[in-house]
């Protein structure tokens, strides 16, 4: 997916509405495919794009937030910080960072009608930011030290992770004032960088660096070049503005081309299981309605007369117990089978605590007096091991005379 960078300047668009605004358009990996300058019309289009808010833009603070929603506590912020603040609370947008190491939220603060002016300008153009970054947290931050962007007359200073600030003046031989005076603040807290590195814009040239080694007291070395629109690594420490009332509407839709094939794959996976598993019922279904079919058929030639089947196996085996009955035969489930199969499982101590036999619904009731439950189970035991399908029904009475019911249903199968 390529990515169109624009550098926004910060008198853009109020006082020079047709300057030519800085871009970039880079591809997947970070690399530059194209930059140069244009104005809005002429700019180039890219499947994403995201802006580079200059430093004079933007304040960056910290403040200790409540806890609570994100969505509500962005409504608030700007009176978290009102005592930092030049503009009335209202006036300002201000964009969350990450929570930080100290319990303080990371904050980034831009003038709210000039963004909203900028925005509205791209729109008109076609262009839809998904992301603003502030170009104070742009430079890599050197790890032992701090990292400072000057054109000769001002710049800005990158001091930590989320912390910087925009630097006005300097000379050749003299930094800039509020630099000066963040080293103090350093060196007072303990905390002074080892060195500065220094990156100088296009066209500017260096200062004396033994000069402001010396007014700073900490080791300035000048870097590579200063180009913020070809960071391939634009995000990692900063905060994006559009956050809030500013957040693009249509965030979800630069994702689309990374995740559609994987989202097509994932519906087509999904479709052919479907497709498998209606086959597969309608089969089974199949198959259920042949062997239906043929068990009726079976019945009718075995018993022509019968008008209504509703459960063809069931009814079979109660007409055919129906006529064993008749023809004087008796079936496994008959009174005398059942007992006959029973007695030889039943040892001598069982035969003589027989309470009770009865016999209904094909079903052979028996009451036992037993010593336990221990014992009861053991002589439902005999009795499966026999062969025979039958439960425990219940074991009542307190030991050692105990009774316990058993019903023996059949053989098992």
């Amino acid at each position: 997916m390529s990515l169109l960078r624009i550098h926004i300047p910060s008198s853009w668009p109020d006082t020079e509405p047709d300057a030519p605004l800085p871009w970039c358009n880079l591809d997947t990996r970070g690399e530059r495919l194209a930059a140069g300058s244009a104005t809005l019309a002429n700019l180039p289009r890219a499947e994403a794009c995201e802006l580079v808010i200059p430093a004079e833009a933007v304040l960056l603070t910290r403040a200790t937030l409540p806890r609570g929603s994100k969505r509500k506590m962005r409504q608030f912020l700007a009176y978290a910080i009102e005592d930092q603040l030049v503009a009335e609370p209202d006036a300002v947008h201000v964009a969350a960072g990450p929570t930080l190491s100290d319990g303080q939220t990371a904050l980034a603060v831009v003038d709210k009608a000039w963004l909203a002016r900028v925005l509205a300008r791209l729109d008109g153009a076609g262009l839809r930011p998904r992301s603003a970054w502030p170009e104070t947290l742009l430079p890599a931050l050197p790890a032992d030290g701090w990292v400072m962007v000057w054109d000769g007359r001002c710049g800005f200073l990158r001091s930590g992770e989320h912390a910087g600030m925009s630097l006005d003046g300097g000379t050749s031989t003299q930094p800039p004032t509020a630099l000066m005076l963040s080293m103090a603040e350093a060196r007072a807290a303990a905390v002074l960088p080892h060195r500065l590195l220094l990156r100088l814009r296009e066209g500017a040239s260096p200062p004396d660096v033994e000069a402001w080694s010396h007014v700073l007291g900490v080791a300035v070395e000048v870097g590579v070049e200063w180009m913020p629109l070809q960071l391939p690594d634009a995000t990692h420490g900063g905060i994006d503005l559009l956050q809030g009332a500013f957040a693009p509407s249509g965030a979800g839709r630069d994702w689309w081309p990374t995740l559609r094939l994987p989202l097509i794959l994932a519906g087509l996976i999904a479709l052919l299981q479907v497709g498998a598993t209606t086959t597969e019922w309608w089969l089974l279904s199949r198959e259920k309605q042949h062997l239906q079919a043929t068990m009726e058929e079976r019945f009718r030639e075995a018993f022509p007369d019968a008008r209504a089947i509703v459960d063809a196996p069931l009814q079979m085996q109660r007409n055919l117990a129906e006529l064993r009955g008749m023809a004087g035969q008796m079936s496994p489930s008959d009174f005398m089978p059942l007992l006959s199969r029973v007695a030889p499982a039943l040892d001598a101590d069982s035969r003589g605590s027989l309470r009770a036999i009865r016999y209904e619904a094909s079903q052979l009731s028996l009451e036992v007096a037993v010593a336990d439950q221990t014992a009861a189970e053991k002589l439902l035991r005999r009795l499966t091991d026999a062969g025979l399908a039958g439960q425990l029904q219940s074991v009542s009475g307190t030991p050692p005379q105990s009774l316990a019911r058993f019903t023996i249903t059949g053989s098992t199968p």
